[in-house]
């Protein structure tokens, strides 16, 4: 059974880092907290960074740093060539990623089979996207998710959802549902929404009892509370989130409202 977290993601540098550590322990939060690193193959290749994303040079010491911490590190890999998937992970394990101790959250478009099985051989815990966007909203987000294949979050369906986590069932362990890439859209969880179709299709098919669901997308301090409460009733013990720009001020992390967000979920569940 894969295990169940709380994610931060966007984490860019040492200082927030140390920042999220303090809050851990001082707090004494206790279940796993994830911190989510955003990697592209830019930034492998070239050398770039932004708000969300560190330097590459920088990431074999903000892993062992985050373990140190007793923090769990994800890699949030992001390509627009997914012909370039193998070589970059390869740069990242000789960065000083251990695949076992790792997340690895595919901001791609779904991968091949035989990619994925050549992934799950690396030994990486493998986060799935599944093909779903607001593909109506025409700021922000990666562009490759307004295609041909992927589900409108409000129109579409869930069905082809779950199929595509089924066909990949022993190589995965997460299957993610965020429709948002980056727009901070907020996800609908009705009922008869498309997050808690998909999630209640995945619970209650026994052959993908040992995958867990991830749900991102507007999850925030002032909404977690409630959304977690919500999951836990309809999914327990099976479900994480993770958040990002919920946690941000002008851009930039700011470790009040990471505070607020881990304390909200602990609230939520005691």
């Amino acid at each position: 059974m894969a295990m169940n977290f709380v994610s931060v993601s966007g984490v860019s540098e040492l200082e927030q880092l140390e920042g999220i550590g303090r809050v851990y322990h001082g707090e004494k939060i206790g279940f796993p907290l994830v911190i989510g690193y955003q990697v592209s193959s830019k930034s492998i290749n070239q050398g770039t960074r932004n708000p969300r994303q560190p330097y590459f040079s920088e990431l074999g010491m903000l892993n062992t740093l985050t373990e140190d911490y007793g923090l769990h590190t994800a890699v949030h890999y992001y390509t627009k060539d997914n012909a370039v998937i193998m070589a970059d992970l390869e740069k990242i394990i000789d960065a000083g990623i251990e695949p076992s101790a790792t997340l690895l959250q595919l901001n791609t478009l779904p991968c091949s089979l035989e990619e994925l099985a050549k992934i799950n051989e690396m030994g990486f815990n493998v986060i799935f996207k599944v093909a779903v966007s607001n593909k109506q909203a025409p700021q922000g987000g990666y562009a490759v998710w307004k295609g041909e294949g992927v589900q409108d979050v409000t129109s579409g369906e869930a069905a082809p959802l779950v199929s595509q986590v089924a066909e990949r069932l022993g190589l995965i362990d997460y299957a993610m549902f965020d429709p948002s890439h980056g727009t901070n859209l907020s996800l609908d969880f009705d009922e008869n929404s498309m997050a808690m179709k998909f999630g209640k299709a995945i619970v209650n098919n026994p052959q993908l009892m040992k995958i867990g669901l991830v749900y991102a997308g507007g999850i925030k301090p002032g909404n977690v509370s409630r959304i977690t409460r919500l999951l836990h009733a309809s999914f327990p013990n099976r479900f994480s989130i993770d958040t990002e720009s919920g946690v941000r001020a002008n851009d930039e992390l700011d470790l009040g409202l990471v505070k607020e967000y881990l304390l909200g979920y602990k609230k939520a569940l005691e």
